[in-house]
């Protein structure tokens, strides 16, 4: 039996050799390889197949021999215990049969060092994946159970073996173990642990650890671990449970209940439980969509919340999850959701949207007004469509009505054309929509309110020359215009006020064009 073996009490006949070669190589005459501080050097040949290695460090040499194929050379480092040794693998000669002289002779070499202990650790529990719940009989207790192999090239004495039971409590078994050596690939005897699972609020992975502890021939130590990790239910959960359907007609109203389980080791005290609402849906009663409660391990408390619902928009969602909040011993919030699902929306949905193209035109043209119907939803509707007309245009043509079964998912458009009287901003009224489907669901819905922008070009026209600042209703000229010096007599002289007869002139002839348009 060997204990705590000290450096100097092995030679290099007791040395374990790691099973591969750190570094290999061809030498010729004078060449080296280099590993680690060492340098291996093939010093000479000679015909006899031999070649002189020489093992050097820090510029000294540590070993110097003459080495045929299949031999080797150690240097014992009973300093550090950096032992190293040059094994010569072959030796090419080339001799010349005329001379008996070597051509560039060759070693080919391989370099290894001292092996150590190197320790497998493997970890197993009574359950995979390794999930335990304090709450039940069953599912309390970790049983573990660690294997351990010496997959290193060399023995390890001494060995430690230490476990970390993160905490547990242990049942049965030792957090430590010891062994006097453990040979290159032995296998020791399975160590069998119980622990009992620690509570947590919340759930927690948790690292089981065991760590091995060995020394070397030269008395080294070397360290080698390996961990679980196990998964630790809470103490206290609550299940939260909604009751809705997975499929609504649109016509048709919900009643949503709401029930919470407290699947725990100890009791809850003022929880408190809300729910919402998304946008597919409105509350029909003044219902209360958040309580309090407090509730004993393993109780139920059903119909916590209730309320009625009715759809307002069709298609596929989730409604929001149930949320119950409660502040647990240790000072902090816990929170808890209900499973989610999707639901669907079932019934059409129509949509009305109403263009006018241009947006802006002079009194007495043209404009195309476009309504485009949608069902957004996935039942088929029979719709039918009225429009109601500005008293400032009049109809032209096109189609003031839509009657149609509208198949979900489908759109259709129709348009007209309107001729505009006098100039101003039109707020074309919204056009009205009422639907029936197979089901008897029926509605009414109203598309948006355009505005056209009616123009007079020559009242603009009129604006403009007004707020013209390049015009002086005192007869004068811009400071822009270079005057001229003249003290002729003879000059003709614009008489005061001609310029504002001339311009009520004007506007009264444009006055009177736009009241024969109408006419027309």
């Amino acid at each position: 039996m060997l204990l705590c073996l000290p450096a100097l009490a092995y030679t290099a006949d007791d040395i374990e050799w790691a099973d591969s070669a750190t570094k290999s190589g061809t030498l010729g005459w004078g060449a080296t390889l280099a590993m680690d501080t060492y340098v291996i050097k093939a010093e000479d040949f000679n015909t006899d197949g031999f070649v002189s290695i020489s093992i050097t460090s820090n510029n000294q040499v540590k070993a110097i021999s003459p080495v045929r194929v299949g031999e080797s050379l150690t240097y014992r480092d009973t300093e550090n215990g950096n032992d190293v040794k040059v094994v010569v693998d072959s030796v090419t000669l080339n001799i010349d049969p005329w001379t008996g002289n070597m051509k560039d002779p060759k070693a080919a070499i391989k370099v290894y060092k001292r092996a150590y202990p190197k320790m497998k650790i493997e970890i197993t529990t009574d359950k995979d994946p390794a999930t335990y719940d304090p709450r039940l009989t069953g599912s309390s207790i970790v049983t573990a159970t660690i294997k351990i192999k010496n997959e290193g090239d060399a023995k390890a004495f001494n060995m430690d073996v230490e476990i970390d039971p993160c905490g547990m409590e242990q049942t049965s078994g030792k957090l430590k173990y010891s062994y006097t050596d453990v040979k290159e690939d032995d296998v020791l005897e399975p160590i069998v642990v119980k622990f009992k699972v620690s509570e947590y609020w919340d759930q927690t992975k948790v690292d089981f650890k065991v760590t091995t502890s060995s020394r070397d021939i030269n008395n080294q130590i070397h360290t080698n671990e390996g961990k679980k990790t196990l998964t630790i239910e809470p103490v206290v959960e609550l299940i939260i449970t909604k009751s809705i359907p997975k499929e609504i007609y649109m016509d048709r109203s919900v009643y949503v209940t709401v029930s919470v389980y407290n699947k725990g080791l100890y009791s809850v005290s003022s929880a408190t439980v809300t729910d919402t609402l998304n946008q597919y849906f409105e509350l029909q009663d003044n219902a209360n969509l958040e309580t309090t409660v407090s509730l004993a391990p393993g109780e139920t408390k059903s119909d916590l919340l209730k309320y009625t619902m009715k759809p307002v928009k069709t298609g596929k969602n989730t409604p929001p999850a149930t949320i119950a909040t409660f502040t647990a011993p240790d000072g902090k919030v816990r929170t808890f959701k209900s499973i989610t699902s999707e639901v669907t929306v079932n019934g059409p949905n129509i949509v009305l949207t109403k263009t006018i193209s241009p947006s802006s035109v002079n009194p007495g043209k043209e404009a195309t007004v476009t309504v485009k119907v949608e069902n957004q939803g996935n039942r088929d509707a029979s719709v039918i469509t009225s429009e109601t007309l500005p008293s400032s245009v009049s109809f032209v043509s096109g189609n003031l009505e839509f009657k149609e079964v509208l198949k979900g998912g489908k759109s259709s458009t129709y348009s007209y054309v309107i001729r505009t009287k006098e100039a101003g901003e039109i707020k074309l009224p919204a056009t009205a929509a009422t639907f029936i489907d197979m089901e008897g669901f029926k509605g009414e819905r109203i598309s948006n309110m355009p505005v056209l922008s009616v123009v007079d070009p020559q009242a603009q026209g009129s604006a403009s020359l007004a707020d013209d600042p390049k015009t002086d209703t005192s007869g004068g000229t811009s400071g822009s215009t270079p005057s001229t010096d003249s003290t002729d007599p003879s000059d003709e002289r614009v008489q005061p006020g001609f310029e504002a007869s001339l311009m009520i002139f004007v506007l009264g002839c444009a006055f009177a064009v736009i009241r024969r348009r109408e006419k027309q």
